[in-house]
């Protein structure tokens, strides 16, 4: 039973290759937004001439602020394009591959539930995770080298897919259960789970749906950062005209800073 849970994963294999071919054209759209967004902006820093500087030195540095927007919103906006390309392909490939393969195999699960059920005594309290955990342990990604990237894709996909997938998956069953049985609090009893075959057509779609919204929100995470992180470029580029503006002309203003010529006796 356990054999046949583990190899689930098999069937979402090219969904990996996927990747990199569908972010890539929308890296470069938001790419070449933020290239023409800095432009513009430089543009009118320019023509407005608020990186100009008396001082020397500090005019030559107030010019990284080109540099600094130039680089900046063409990388963020790269990383923006790149997180909702995966977003969307995410969302795809959770109801064109995942979906699918969770409702051909949710008899299987809903058959190693009943087994585990029949294991406890009568009437004792059930912990969905203690149902659970057995067998997420069974499906972790073993290494097949001693590679340092098989080491890395290891850690990755047990912490990252199988731990938090199994929290989650955890939180729907119970969910699921608990409506179904009537049963408050978090544990159940073995005569809640004698029928588990109404799960078999619910809890593809309830798996799915709450994936897609704890990606959405992670994803929604991940481009708020970059969206921050432009808007922390642009503060500081502002930040230090507002410095120099309000604050050293207001100290050393032009006209007392300019050398003063006598005139001829």
């Amino acid at each position: 039973m356990n054999a046949q849970l583990a190899n689930w994963g098999s069937s979402l294999l090219p969904f990996g290759s996927e990747l990199l071919w569908t972010a890539l054209p929308w890296m470069l759209l938001y790419g070449v937004l933020g290239f023409v967004l800095a432009i513009v902006i430089c543009y009118q820093l320019a023509k407005k001439c608020l990186l100009v500087r008396r001082p020397r030195a500090w005019h030559v540095a107030a010019k990284l602020s080109y540099v600094l927007i130039l680089v900046a919103l063409p990388l963020l906006g790269g990383a923006f394009g790149a997180v909702h390309s995966v977003h969307r392909l995410v969302n795809q490939a959770l109801v064109r591959d995942l979906q699918p393969v969770f409702e051909a195999h949710a008899p299987v699960l809903r058959i190693y539930l009943e087994q585990r059920v029949k294991l406890i005594a009568p009437g004792q309290p059930v912990s969905m995770r203690g149902l659970i955990e057995p067998l997420v342990q069974s499906m972790y990604y073993q290494p097949v080298s001693d590679g340092v990237w098989e080491g890395r894709k290891a850690r990755w996909i047990n912490e990252f897919i199988l731990r938090r997938g199994s929290v989650l998956l955890t939180e729907v069953l119970q969910d699921q259960l608990i409506s179904r049985a009537g049963v408050l609090g978090e544990t159940l009893t073995g005569a809640d789970l004698r029928d588990l075959r109404k799960l078999d057509k619910s809890l593809p779609m309830t798996f799915i749906d709450a994936i897609k919204r704890q990606a959405g929100a992670y994803f929604n995470s991940l481009k708020l950062t970059l969206a921050l992180f432009a808007l922390l470029a642009l503060l500081l580029v502002w930040g230090e005209i507002m410095l120099y503006r309000h604050y050293y002309l207001r100290r050393y203003p032009l006209a007392t800073a300019m050398p003063v010529t006598m005139p001829p006796m």
